[in-house]
């Protein structure tokens, strides 16, 4: 990025606050709106870490419940607590705001309704320390609904990236991943609140996409992704919470057209590189997505379509049952379809 854009989206971001304690080893960036009876969880889970020199900056983004109080008093007896405050313009633009106020050469993000496993952070800062080149690091995550109910992880839902891994050791660490853009593009592995990344190459793309009202953290995994290393562990760093009640993750048909569009700017780029079969399976995914939401409005026509040209593209003994499923008079459930707004379907 040109000296002039990184400048003019610095200024855009707002003004970086003074601090007055020593330059942290990572910025945990957690954006917040209405979250207050669950940010505190989120902020333990990082006290839980062990790691020393932690800054937290959090953006309050017009909440409405207490947060803001409970932020307040918060900081009084901690240093490391960074608080800015935004106008309810979505978690994009929050986690932007945070990165350009951030002190640290490394950012680790963190949703205010996620919960990080211990040693999670250790780990990561330990696999950057050691390859200083890497772009931005991942681990495997836990799908947990409001229940306190377990789903699965994410390796474990994305059948393509689940047999690259087979006969590995799970407890290997940290390591580079192989063709990431091609990965990340067929099969959305990444959980934002899993991501370790440097602040300066974040900087240079210019953070998440504003434009984009969904899927933001997928287009910035694919930007990043597509200029040099990451790292990945197949270690559950972050339990994440399925479809929270009035969260972003709600507006499926929202994020089906960012998606399209993410899709479409990434694909010249993959099809170049001679990767035309994760080209495929990700327009597959994305096709099986609509069609689960045309099933889930009644829509069974449309949904009976739409697997079809999945199909076509990508042809499997799941999609045709997903095919005889649109064709049986009783909608079956979707197994994750509380999580649609974060994981497509499986291939």
């Amino acid at each position: 990025m040109v000296p002039k854009q990184r400048e003019r989206w610095g200024k855009a971001m707002g003004t970086v606050e003074t601090r007055q304690f020593a330059r942290p080893v990572v910025s945990v960036v957690i954006p917040a709106r209405n979250c207050g009876a669950l940010l505190p969880a989120a902020i333990a889970s990082v006290d839980a870490q062990d790691v020393d020199n932690v800054e937290i900056v959090v953006v309050d983004d017009g909440s409405s419940d207490g947060t803001a109080e409970w932020l307040a008093n918060e900081r009084c007896s901690r240093p490391g607590l960074v608080v800015l405050t935004g106008g309810g313009d979505g978690p994009n633009i929050s986690r932007n705001r945070a990165i350009v106020a951030a002190a640290a050469p490394l950012i680790a993000f963190l949703d205010a309704d996620d919960l990080w496993t211990p040693g999670k952070l250790a780990a990561q800062l330990a696999f950057h320390a050691n390859d200083r080149s890497a772009i931005f690091s991942f681990t495997d995550y836990l799908h947990v609904d409001p229940s306190g109910a377990c789903h699965g992880t994410s390796f474990e839902y994305w059948p393509a990236f689940r047999r690259s891994l087979a006969g590995e050791d799970a407890t290997n660490g940290f390591r580079r991943l192989d063709r990431p853009a091609a990965h990340i593009l067929a099969e959305n592995v990444v959980g934002t609140s899993t991501v370790v990344a440097r602040r300066e190459v974040l900087q240079n793309a210019s953070g998440f996409d504003a434009s984009l009202r969904s899927a933001a953290d997928w287009d910035l995994w694919l930007r990043l992704a597509r200029s040099g290393p990451v790292g990945f562990s197949r270690t559950v760093g972050t339990r994440y919470l399925m479809q929270r009640p009035g969260s972003v993750s709600a507006n499926a048909a929202l994020r089906i057209a960012c998606m399209h569009r993410i899709l479409d700017a990434n694909a010249p780029f993959l099809l170049a590189a001679g990767e035309s079969g994760s080209v495929r399976l990700a327009r597959a995914h994305l096709l099986e997505t609509e069609a689960e939401f045309a099933r889930a409005q009644g829509r069974r026509g449309e949904a009976i379509a739409t697997h079809l040209r999945a199909w076509a593209l990508c042809p499997s003994a799941r999609r045709l049952r997903a095919i005889a499923a649109d064709l049986r008079p009783a909608r079956r459930d979707p197994a994750h379809a509380g999580d649609q707004a974060r994981v497509t379907p499986q291939a």
